[in-house]
């Protein structure tokens, strides 16, 4: 599975909002010249690391820091994150004397000006290392999907290659449905852009529940750290109208159980952390099963993480 094919959605997140942004735009480039816009995207680029964050503030200038930088700087992993923790260090791209609270407590290193932009680098003080992403393993060498009955009946979800099918761009939207993708009786598994309820782009694992059964994800090789760091939401249009209705995510690894995450509609974007410091430094299968109610666009992301030596 290639999460270039998810590229297609992040054009259209945020979709809210796009008359105000054109005026947005429109105001920038009477504030802010775009040479001072290139300045600082040349100074993020010499000395950008494979690892490093860069973000925007504030927050509603995201669409055009993404144009003006580039998809060879703001990357879907960057762009779509889940989390700021994975990241060392950040570049913070301002105007206005904004700043991004995500890093606030981050160690600032140094700051520069480049006409009307700033450009801030902070180091993370508390960064937990990925090591495998579940997002990158969606692909058929690495993962095996099934649908599973009440029974207990496993039914395999084959792998597809197709076309990637946009969601759609008018009220209520839908979640891009991936060209490539585990494809199972009442529903699929693949990655894609969910548009969170504060309409930030989030890269994750569209595994909506499927009626009257569970969706049984293997990932294979998986290899364990610290612990088991994830998130879960709902399409923006579902989320913003909260009920009873929960969607779990359960973890289990050498058949025992880790965790179950319990999703409520309503809650947004949610993250969770698993202990899993006994399985530290082993390798092995790693299964997610999700469930509950029909939850329309359920979207997650997990990660095994290693603690860094303050």
């Amino acid at each position: 599975m290639k999460i270039a094919h998810a590229a297609v959605a992040l054009a259209a997140v945020p979709l809210v909002g796009i008359v105000e942004l054109g005026l947005h735009l429109h105001q920038l480039r009477d504030v802010v010249p775009e040479s001072d816009w290139a300045s600082a995207r040349d100074a993020v680029a010499k000395e950008l690391g494979p690892d490093d964050l860069v973000t925007f503030a504030p927050y509603w200038t995201d669409p055009l820091g993404r144009r003006t930088f580039g998809d060879s700087i703001m990357t879907l992993k960057r762009a779509g994150r889940s989390d700021e923790g994975r990241f060392p260090r950040a570049w913070e791209v301002s105007i206005r004397g904004a700043h991004d609270e995500t890093i606030a407590r981050w160690k600032k290193v140094r700051e520069e000006r480049h006409g009307a932009v700033t450009v801030t680098l902070f180091e993370n003080p508390a960064r937990t290392v990925v090591i495998d992403d579940l997002v990158e393993l969606v692909r058929p060498d690495r993962l095996r999907v099934f649908r599973v009955d009440p029974s207990g009946a496993e039914a395999p979800c084959p792998f597809q290659h197709g076309t990637s099918a946009g969601g759609s761009t008018v009220v209520p939207q839908g979640l891009l449905v991936p060209a490539d993708k585990f494809v199972c009786q009442g529903g699929h598994v693949g990655v894609t852009v969910l548009h969170g309820i504060d309409h930030h782009p989030r890269l994750c694992i569209n595994a909506t529940p499927v009626p009257g059964a569970t969706l049984r994800l293997r990932f294979e090789g998986v290899t364990f750290g610290d612990s088991i760091v994830g998130h879960g939401g709902v399409q923006w249009m579902t989320e913003r109208t909260p009920s009873e209705e929960r969607t779990t995510v359960a973890f289990s690894a050498f058949d025992r159980p880790i965790f179950t995450h319990t999703h409520k509609l309503g809650a947004g974007w949610s993250g969770f952390e698993l202990p899993t410091e006994d399985l530290a430094g082993k390798k092995g299968e790693l299964v997610a099963d999700v469930g509950g109610a029909a939850q329309r666009y359920f979207c997650f992301e997990a990660s095994t993480r290693r603690r860094t030596t303050p």
